[in-house]
Order: C-alpha cells, then sequence, then structure tokens
C-alpha cells in the first residue's frame, strides 16, 4: 500500500532505441496502431488510448531491446503488446512482412497465447492475449 515512505509508482512510458526515428514512428503507426504526441529530432512520444505511451529515442547502433532466457534458449521481448485479437494481429503484422514468430499454442496452461516479432529497427517485441483462439 502507498504511503509517504512508499510511494505508489506506475509506468507511464517505455523508452524504445531506434535507428531511424521516423522510419520507426511510421512503423508503429501503421502496423500497431500508435499516434505521434511530440516529437523532435532525436525522441518521438507514441500513444494509443490512455495506456502506457512509448518514448522512441534515436540510438547507437546495436543498441536494441531484447534478451535470452539461458534455461529455455527463447528470445524474449521487453515490451508486450495485449490484444483481443490476437489471430487478426499477427495475421496483420505477418501479411505486411513482419518477422514474427508462429502463432501456437502456450507451453503451459496458465499462459497466455502469443507470438514474439520484431520492430523496423530490430527491436523484439510480443503479443499476447487472454481471448480463447478462434474456431474453425
Amino acid at each position: 500500500m502507498p504511503n509517504a515512505t512508499n510511494p505508489k509508482a506506475e509506468i507511464a512510458s517505455v523508452e524504445i532505441p531506434v535507428a531511424d526515428l521516423r522510419r520507426a514512428v511510421d512503423w508503429y503507426a501503421r502496423h500497431l496502431g500508435f499516434a505521434e504526441e511530440w516529437s523532435d529530432e532525436h525522441h518521438a512520444l507514441l500513444g494509443v488510448g490512455d495506456g502506457p505511451k512509448a518514448l522512441l529515442v534515436a540510438a547507437a547502433p546495436g543498441d536494441r531491446l531484447g534478451f535470452e532466457c539461458p534455461a529455455t534458449g527463447l528470445r524474449h521481448a521487453v515490451v508486450d503488446f495485449r490484444t483481443d485479437d490476437l489471430d487478426a494481429l499477427h495475421a496483420r503484422l505477418t501479411g505486411a512482412g513482419v518477422d514474427a514468430d508462429p502463432l501456437e499454442r502456450p507451453a503451459n496452461d496458465w499462459a497466455p497465447r502469443g507470438f514474439g516479432f520484431s520492430d523496423s529497427e530490430g527491436n523484439r517485441l510480443a503479443a499476447f492475449s487472454y481471448a480463447p483462439a478462434r474456431s474453425g
């Protein structure tokens, strides 16, 4: 419970390193529906609704998000997007040529369905849904 010595903190934005700021702004708008709220020559703040924002930051080559779990060998994202229509998002991304993993059943009963993908800058992202898969 927050108090004077333990203040509440919420995620307001996630900073994402990019090589080409304008290309990345366009990619996030086109593929994930983000709107540019403001920008300068090195930053662009993007948002969708009232949720946390994405702050795209011009970064050095090779500075990208993502990591590998040594126990599983899986490449993980730092940013996960929740959607109510995972099948449609996957189809939209793969149809546009985005590098995305196959959409499969989760490995564990408690886990949501999801898939990993890369943005225009090589950052590892993921999408998930607790909604059931479409039948047929």
